[in-house]
């Protein structure tokens, strides 16, 4: 054993005493330290310092480092060093963050990362030996990190109870809602609702870890509750009354697919959110509403590929329902039907003209660029449709039973 350990193990430490456990290791290493856990929340952090940098502070203050700060760090290569080795790393300067110096290091059980301990080294000509010197403190500060998880763990378990209640409506009476919300110390106020994250790739544990890492780190929204759920992220998310929630949930959903193709090479995630709701009795509701946007961006990928919530579906809503309507009453349209014959017998393009041309919201010149046709061809066939199928383009009524009779043969020559 080093003379180092030695020294830090001369410390008698208690779970109960985070703060004494920061300034201790930053009297041995000699620089103002910050210790975190996994997901970048303040443990503790020693006093009497001086010629803080900003990060630092903004850190200190907020008990959380910032969302910036991380994203810098990432970039900058910082953080997959610290995932990826239980080395310490020396940080040189990064300006636009407002870092100085750091010797990091962090902090683990086997594989598992249980945190990191930050020292600013701003005044220090960083040695080999400080890296030793902080690279035994991170075994000191396992075992306090670890104490720490295990309280959370706890928690966190009793909340997916409840947590899975909501989501089945198991719990429906808002008194009884309540009741175990401050049981189990949940905030519920405000707006709610749940978000879904399904994943193409196998849900193993480092996907699951660095998926929980997002949900923390990004910064926009307030994470309640979260689980795993075979391929699927389940979150109850809450914001302000004051807030615009749909604003933060896209942006939230964007943020964390883009986060995972950068950092992970995650390509295929998608995202969704249902209805927000100002009460926690509709949060079942809200689950499946962003169930059914998953289910239908794979039905239709290319026309919900920016779908991410139930309001986005429009009348995407129903269409699954109209269909087993349709094929209930053995429906057909007798319009696209004359369409279909002509086409049939001439090989020609009316049907897929008509398609194009009321995805485009009946504009001749985007709907000829999509088909890369000129656009007197368009109007051209335009003509022959409305003759032949005896369709009038200026009746609403009509061209939207048309667009989705049309929606619908489409998801169903998609299932054969």
């Amino acid at each position: 054993m080093s003379h180092s350990s030695n020294r830090l193990n001369g410390f008698t430490d208690s779970p109960d005493s985070p703060e004494g456990l920061a300034d201790r290791i930053a009297e041995i290493i000699g620089c103002p330290v910050t210790i975190e856990d996994s997901n970048h929340r303040i443990v503790s952090y020693s006093k009497h310092e001086h010629n803080v940098d900003e990060a630092r502070t903004a850190t200190i203050m907020r008990r959380k480092v910032p969302e910036r700060v991380i994203n810098g760090l990432w970039k900058h290569g910082v953080m997959s060093k610290l995932f990826e080795s239980g080395e310490p790393v020396v940080v040189p300067p990064i300006d636009e963050i407002g870092l100085g110096n750091r010797i990091a290091v962090s902090v683990r059980k086997n594989k598992d990362m249980l945190g990191f301990i930050w020292a600013q080294a701003n005044d220090v000509k960083i040695t080999d030996h400080h890296l030793q010197l902080i690279k035994d403190a991170a075994q000191l500060v396992s075992h306090h990190l670890l104490h720490h998880q295990a309280k959370k763990r706890k928690s966190e378990e009793n909340q997916k109870e409840f947590f899975w209640q909501l989501l089945t409506g198991t719990l429906r009476h808002k008194p009884e809602i309540i009741r175990h919300a401050k049981r189990f110390r949940t905030k519920i106020t405000g707006q709610l609702c749940v978000a879904v994250f399904e994943f193409n790739e196998n849900m193993n544990q480092s996907v699951e870890r660095h998926a929980h890492y997002l949900t923390e780190t990004l910064q926009q929204t307030r994470i309640v509750s979260r689980l795993f759920d075979e391929n699927q992220l389940i979150l109850l998310v809450r914001s302000k009354e004051e807030e615009d929630a749909a604003r933060i949930c896209h942006s939230f959903i964007t943020d964390f697919t883009q986060k995972m193709r950068e950092r992970l090479q995650f390509e295929d995630v998608k995202g969704s959110f249902g209805l927000i709701y100002d009460s926690p009795e509709y949060v079942s509701d809200s689950y499946k509403q962003a169930l059914k946007v998953l289910e239908l961006k794979n039905q239709f990928p290319r026309a919900l590929n920016h779908a991410f919530s139930y309001q986005d579906l429009g009348i995407y809503q129903f269409i699954n329902e109209l269909a087993s309507l349709r094929s209930r009453e053995r429906y057909q349209n007798a319009f696209l039907k004359k369409l279909l014959e002509y086409d049939q017998q001439n090989r020609s393009e009316l049907v897929t003209t008509l398609r194009v041309y009321l995805s485009c919201n009946s504009n001749v010149h985007k709907a000829s660029e999509e088909m890369h046709i000129h656009t007197n061809t368009l109007n051209y066939r335009l003509k022959r449709i409305k003759e032949i199928g005896s369709i009038d383009l200026k009746d609403p009524n009509q061209k939207t039973t048309l667009y989705l009779d049309l929606l619908i043969d489409e998801m169903e020559r998609d299932d054969l």
